[in-house]
């Protein structure tokens, strides 16, 4: 990474991690993916990690980066909203995968540099023979883009993670569906689900209703924030909210007024009983 700093804006709770609020313990796990970021958030950080001055930190969130399934990654890197610097990042490190290359190409926001980079990275591979385990990626979105809705909802029922993270954004609301019915999704999926500001109003009700789901805090804490939560769920969700993250609520601009203005009250009330 060239010496000119980067600044992006991160959420609460990936400002905490790499502010070194936390333990560096947490940090570890967050970059390994254990921790209670997923998603567009963990990239962030790994980005971050690899980047600073801890080495074995920088190397793991290297090999985190190089093992992170095809289709989940291909779908952050398609967002225009993320940063160059990270769609950069991202093209540096796991651009020679040709699915990976195309999305990341079709997208606007990748950098000048970047782009210029992965065209002369295909140019030079023209004609190489695929790794096996870029082929068993690419295969699985091929596979997709042939099967009916019974067969799709068949893998989101029953397949692996790269299934569940190609499956839940289908726009068939069934199919899409169907990966929270997938026995073997983790509660890290679905909180980065929830902390997706993307995610549709099915998938925000099936996590809703589902009682194991709703003991998590933290998932509870981005169906506050998430705009397809109705305001009446998020309200009550708000009566477990620590102190600081009301308070971090109370600030927010991308939450429903609604919602900043019963976390003011709440804190007014914390503080008359204090």
């Amino acid at each position: 990474m060239s010496e000119k700093t980067v600044r992006i804006k991160v959420s609460p709770r990936v400002a905490e991690l790499l502010s070194g609020q936390t333990s560096s313990a947490a940090l570890r796990e967050a970059v390994s993916g254990r921790g209670d970021v997923a998603g567009r958030e963990q990239l962030t950080i790994l980005f971050y990690v690899a980047h600073g001055r801890d080495g074995d930190l920088r190397q793991a969130a290297l090999e985190t980066l190089r093992n992170w399934p095809v289709a989940e990654l291909g779908r952050l890197a398609g967002d225009a909203s993320l940063h160059p610097a990270i769609l950069d990042f991202i093209a540096s490190r796991r651009g020679a995968e040709p699915a990976l290359r195309a999305v990341l190409l079709s997208n606007p926001a990748l950098s000048d540099s970047g782009r210029q980079q992965l065209l002369e990275r295909g140019e030079a591979s023209d004609g190489a023979e695929p790794d096996d385990a870029t082929d068993e990626h690419e295969s699985k979105y091929q596979q997709s883009l042939h099967m009916g809705v019974a067969e799709k909802i068949k893998a989101a029922l029953t397949g692996d993670k790269e299934w569940r993270a190609l499956l839940v954004n289908d726009t068939n609301k069934l199919v899409s569906s169907a990966v929270l019915k997938n026995p073997r999704i983790t509660e890290g999926e679905v909180l980065a689900l929830a902390r997706n500001r993307s995610t549709g109003d099915e998938l925000i009700r099936l996590i809703m209703l589902n009682r194991e789901w709703m003991k998590s805090y933290a998932i509870k804490q981005a169906l506050v924030c998430h705009p397809r939560t109705p305001v009446g769920q998020a309200l009550r969700f708000m009566s477990i909210l620590s102190e600081k993250d009301l308070k971090s609520l109370a600030k927010s601009r991308e939450v429903s007024p609604v919602l900043v203005n019963q976390a003011r009250r709440m804190l007014l009330g914390k503080q008359r009983q204090g």
